[in-house]
């Protein structure tokens, strides 16, 4: 009688030669292991260049924004009391025409923003300010410490956004204003 559970000889050499040596499992899993390697490399560069430009276009917004505002109080200025490197206040007229309202913009150091303080009202307008400085000039464009001579205002400002280790920076260079409502002689 034939044992039911005895494969025919032409089975059992079939598969004897269908499985796979160490070695080639040893080789196969290494080429696996340096195409992942090479995957997660990938996404990784891709996920901090996707930051890299989402910082760029939050400060370039940010920065174009406080430029707005700035640029509109500056030429409503209608005299300046303060002029230094970190803080520039001027009177100027209110939105109305007829009235003024007193506007400082100041810089702190230490929590690195730009305040806007309108008529006692104090607002953050510009965040992680790494570099800043104001320049005053006179009517002939000349550099002026002279509050009584101030005729354009230059600000300029360096941003630096750090987000997952990725440190960005936005520089704003020569932004200059006019003093328009403000009269000096020359």
């Amino acid at each position: 009688m034939k044992d039911p559970f005895k494969m025919p000889f032409r089975f059992r050499q079939k598969d004897a030669t269908l499985g796979f040596t160490l070695v080639e499992l040893m080789i196969a899993t290494a080429i696996v292991g340096l195409v992942l390697a090479g995957a997660v490399t990938t996404v990784n560069i891709w996920g901090r260049s996707s930051m890299s430009l989402g910082n760029y276009a939050e400060m370039s917004g940010s920065c174009r924004r406080s430029l707005d505002v700035f640029a509109y109080d500056v030429r409503m200025a209608n005299g300046v009391s303060v002029s230094s490197s970190s803080t520039f206040t001027f009177t100027a007229y209110d939105d109305t025409g007829t009235g003024t309202a007193s506007v400082t913009y100041s810089y702190d150091t230490v929590g690195k923003t730009l305040t806007r303080t309108y008529d006692g009202v104090s607002r953050i307008i510009l965040e992680n300010v790494e570099k800043f400085g104001f320049s005053y000039f006179d009517l002939n464009r000349n550099a002026t410490t002279d509050a009584l001579s101030v005729k354009v205002v230059q600000i300029e400002a360096v941003l630096l956004k750090t987000v997952l280790s990725v440190a960005n920076t936005d520089e704003i260079i020569s932004a200059r204003f006019m003093l328009r409502n403000r009269e000096v002689s020359v």
